[in-house]
């Protein structure tokens, strides 16, 4: 296994491109995970209606203000498509009797969010519990390229399947496994050490990172044994670098984004949101929020046993389906 481990970094040391390019982009999703968790946090798109120039009260001139909101003054109610294109979240009209009505097209509770802020402007603060903090934002932003680093690094042993040089491999009397494993374990180490020193230097300059390095550490190898697993999986199926490298960046693209890598695409119980659950990636960051929000519970553990264990399943699939080609051929 360490032979397969030295002679990867030495391949990998005449391509040190990839691994700058993957410093970088790491560099670049931890720095956008912090600077979007420490924002204000936008709650809506108000459009004011002010027919024949009425004089704002104190509170429709308070809201204007306030930081979760941006409020734009109209002189006419802008239609209903405007709301049906996310252009307005919701419509305040102040009718002639100085009263105000509230138009949207979302759900009740957005609406009792925007009486409640209109009613007490000045002292609004957004329930921010169901929000994502610091240390979820940023796994969540690193998960797609931890994942995705998987199949970039695996190409060493697509390339050695697309040169035949595997077929000699299981021919000399190296156990086959021991191959595999040293391939699992170069992609393993390629993928997690990188991204540990890159937060670990942010915590050693002062950022807020959100969890403690030993955590960040147990959780970026989780990450990093489902992105080896996957991409071995993927490319012991493939004789192919190419091939291999598209599907599985697609797969990993598509699916991170419906699994919330970077929001939430379903908050509410339904079908979709269970069927979002077959992914590791959401099972992943549903564990991480309960955790980083010390809200842990039995279904949240058995989500993180989830992806642990899709992860050996991909792993001895590409052992077996592996072995099964060459050796036995």
């Amino acid at each position: 296994m360490l032979a397969v481990f030295k002679n990867n970094c030495n391949r990998l040391w005449e391509e040190k491109m990839y691994l700058v390019i993957s410093l970088i982009l790491m560099i670049a999703a931890i720095s956008a995970a912090i600077l979007l968790t420490t924002r204000i946090e936008t709650k809506g798109n108000i459009a004011l209606v002010v027919p024949n120039q009425q004089v704002l009260s104190e509170h429709e001139s308070a809201l204007m203000a306030n930081p979760y909101f941006n409020v734009t003054v109209l002189d006419v109610a802008p239609t209903t498509s405007a709301l049906v294109q996310s252009r307005y979240d919701a419509v305040i009209t102040i009718t002639a009797d100085g009263t105000d009505a509230i138009t949207t097209i979302k759900n009740p509770a957005f609406k009792t969010m925007v009486e409640t802020a209109l009613a007490n402007p000045t002292g609004f603060v957004p329930d921010t519990s169901q929000a994502r903090q610091t240390g979820t934002n940023i796994l969540g932003f690193m998960m797609m390229f931890l994942l995705i680093q998987g199949v970039l690094y695996a190409r060493f042993f697509a390339e050695d399947k697309e040169t035949h040089l595997i077929r000699r491999i299981a021919m000399s009397p190296i156990p086959f496994i021991h191959y595999i494993l040293g391939q699992g374990m170069f992609i393993f180490f390629m993928i997690a050490v990188p991204s540990f020193l890159v937060l670990g230097a942010a915590a050693l300059i002062g950022i807020e990172i959100g969890f403690s390095l030993p955590l960040y550490a147990g959780l970026i190898g989780i990450l990093a044994l489902l992105s080896t697993a996957f991409a071995l999986f993927l490319n012991s199926f493939f004789d192919v670098a190419d091939t291999a490298n598209m599907l599985g960046s697609a797969i990993i693209i598509l699916t991170s984004i419906l699994a919330g890598s970077f929001y939430s695409l379903s908050k509410e119980a339904t079908l979709f949101d269970k069927l979002l659950h077959l992914l590791p990636q959401k099972d992943f960051i549903n564990f991480v929020n309960a955790l980083e929000k010390s809200d842990l519970s039995q279904n949240t553990y058995y989500q993180l046993v989830y992806v642990v264990v899709l992860s050996g399943v991909f792993l001895a699939i590409a052992i077996v389906n592996t072995r099964k080609d060459y050796r036995y051929r």
